[in-house]
């Protein structure tokens, strides 16, 4: 074999490795039931807690309500709100007063999209927004930790919409 031949075969050789070895965390996952196969279901909101400079409050109050769905062909919807949401005065959605719109923006996030596991091993979930209560959200991709601690899900986010410290959500697996 000529050194010419030698050298494609390596090169060859080479990129079969890496292709594999890139290919490697995601078939580990469908073998051992990974991450990706985890958090997909449907989940309802335990906390949501925001932590900044050492002090914490819960976003949406002490009783929030939310449902967290990941499906298996990777789209997610997302919704979050205060269990306390004032009644519309009007009975009217489109005829809030400053006062109750202020609060349902205040006391709510809703957004979906699709979502891929970035790393098994870090536990990173990119969540790509289609769409949000939160616009400027809108086509970006936000990056999630998510870890599963027997039936809950613990989601960080490190740019939650607020604006600053980090969130941390507890979703328990809806039964």
């Amino acid at each position: 074999m000529n050194k010419s031949k030698v050298m494609r075969v390596l090169v060859t050789i080479a990129l079969a490795i890496s292709t594999f070895s890139g290919f490697s965390e995601v078939v580990a996952q469908q073998q051992t039931g990974g991450l990706v196969h985890q958090i997909q279901g449907n989940w309802t909101l335990v906390s949501c807690v925001n932590e900044k400079n050492g002090e914490k409050f819960d976003v949406y109050g002490p009783n929030p309500k939310g449902s967290f769905m990941l499906t298996p062909d990777g789209r997610f919807s997302m919704i979050m709100l205060r269990a306390d949401l004032p009644k519309f005065a009007s009975n009217i959605r489109t005829k809030g007063t400053p006062m109750e719109n202020e609060a349902v923006v205040h006391g709510s996030a809703v957004y979906f999209g699709t979502y891929a596991v970035v790393s098994e091993k870090e536990g990173t979930v990119n969540l790509l927004i289609d769409g949000s209560t939160f616009p400027n959200w809108n086509g970006t991709t936000q990056k999630r930790t998510m870890t599963i601690v027997g039936d809950e899900l613990r989601v960080t986010v490190p740019s939650p919409s607020i604006g600053s410290g980090t969130n941390y959500l507890i979703w328990k697996r809806a039964k």
